[in-house]
């Protein structure tokens, strides 16, 4: 431990000098993606959006739900959420055979590849979420307030696990080559077991199926203070180990850049 945290500090100030590039690298990212729509970078929020309308209204239907707000904020935020974290595990597992070149050419640490990954999905979320909570706001205004009572908590921790499992999953996914095939399966089946988008009681008898999920625990960390449920305690203990975790896998996977390189 003390070996990986002394190697963090060495490489603290390239961290320090590439972080705003990274920022512009991935903002820029996600402006090229959309440079020829019309509304650009907004199609982020605009697809959100439809997704919560459509799949809300059929699952909301399916399960017969009697209050439709507070249904509507927990589908947005459960889907968002859920839509964020796939997405980081899923670009995570191709992350470092897309940057092969750089890696190459570059003599950077691993870690500033999936800082700059991350920094993405950072951006991302932040366009979906805006016009979701705009909109479901208008629905239920108290969410809101709750976004200042303690919503940003939930949502970053979501993001600092977006980013310790993009650490980890990154340079597994080099040396286990059906580890891309895998995690999209996984990851659907997830998707589909969980109370993501129906509430867990409508279930019945199969409502144990919710639990085998443990990356549902991300979404119930982020949603949870948007429907009125703030932990304090356990936010703030799941923040510290977080960060614990980013800071040993950043010295571990820049230790690995040799071995990386290797398999690529």
């Amino acid at each position: 431990m003390r070996g990986l945290l002394a190697h963090w500090s060495a490489h603290w100030s390239t961290y320090q000098r590439q972080l705003p590039a990274l920022a512009y690298a991935a903002w820029l990212r996600l402006t090229v993606q959309f440079a020829r729509t019309l509304i650009g970078s907004g199609w982020i929020g605009l697809s959100s959006l439809l997704s919560v309308a459509v799949l809300g209204t059929i699952y909301g239907t399916i399960t017969r739900v009697n209050d439709w707000p507070a249904y509507w904020v927990y589908v947005a935020l459960g889907l968002v959420s859920w839509s964020t974290l796939a997405g980081s595990i899923t670009g995570s597992c191709t992350l470092m055979e897309r940057a092969r070149e750089r890696l190459l050419n570059q003599p950077l640490p691993l870690g500033v590849v999936v800082l700059e990954e991350w920094l993405t999905t950072v951006f991302g979320l932040v366009m979906a979420l805006s016009l979701l909570l705009v909109v479901i706001g208008l629905v239920d205004p108290v969410v809101w307030l709750r976004l200042l009572q303690g919503g940003w908590l939930g949502l970053l921790n979501l993001l600092l696990g977006c980013l310790w499992l993009a650490l980890l999953v990154s340079p597994l996914a080099v040396a286990v080559a059906d580890l891309p095939q895998l995690v999209p399966i996984l990851l659907q089946i997830g998707f589909l077991a969980s109370p993501i988008l129906f509430y867990r009681q409508s279930l019945g008898a199969l409502a144990w199926v919710t639990r085998l999920n443990p990356l549902y625990g991300w979404v119930r960390l982020a949603r949870d203070p948007f429907l009125g449920t703030v932990h304090w305690g356990p936010q703030l203990g799941v923040l510290a180990v977080q960060l614990l975790l980013v800071l040993v896998l950043l010295a571990w996977i820049d230790r690995r850049r040799m071995a990386v390189i290797r398999w690529l």
